[in-house]
């Protein structure tokens, strides 16, 4: 039974395949079934604020990782943000010169270990949409490599068989926080 945008897992574990354009409220309330769940995304959220902060609001994200599956303990959140170049050109011209380090962190790719670390989430860059439609596809399909990565026999059931391609979300963002 769909009880918002987001279609059930085809597997007991997986999204079925595609991109699902839903909202954050949709994905509250498919996903946050744990604590932990609930901490991931509370700092996932504090990334995408800080990012609105700045002057890089996102035009979409997409969400993908562990974090939409039925994992119970997901580490991270994976996701990308389309952030077109007029975005980032506008946030430095109009930011004083802590807001300007703080896009120029976000911005290199460098610093994505710290951010993972201050905000439970991989942050990927898409400065177009098909950019955008690129991480979609490496997302959704493992991209070039062919296959998606293998079950962490640590934290996925014995039961669990990665499929040769998956669902991933997408959210577009209206400017205002989430």
């Amino acid at each position: 039974m769909l009880l918002n945008n987001i279609p059930n897992f085809f597997d007991g574990y997986h999204l079925p395949e595609g991109v699902h354009e839903c909202t954050i409220n949709d994905i509250e309330q498919m996903f946050l079934f744990t604590e932990k769940r609930k901490k991931v995304w509370r700092m996932f959220k504090g990334l995408i604020n800080r990012l609105i902060d700045v002057g890089l609001t996102p035009k979409a994200i997409l969400i993908d990782g562990s974090f939409v599956t039925g994992r119970n303990e997901p580490g991270d959140v994976d996701f990308a943000a389309y952030i077109p170049p007029e975005v980032v050109s506008e946030a430095y011209a109009t930011m004083d010169e802590h807001d300007k380090q703080a896009i120029s962190l976000f911005l290199n790719p460098k610093n994505q270990l710290a951010i993972r670390n201050m905000f439970g989430a991989h942050l990927l860059l898409a400065d177009s949409e098909d950019m955008l439609n690129q991480w979609a596809y490496f997302f959704c399909s493992g991209g070039s490599y062919g296959k998606l990565r293998d079950k962490d026999p640590e934290r996925d059931p014995d039961w669990v068989i990665v499929p040769r391609s998956k669902g991933i979300l997408k959210v577009y963002l209206d400017g205002g926080e989430i």
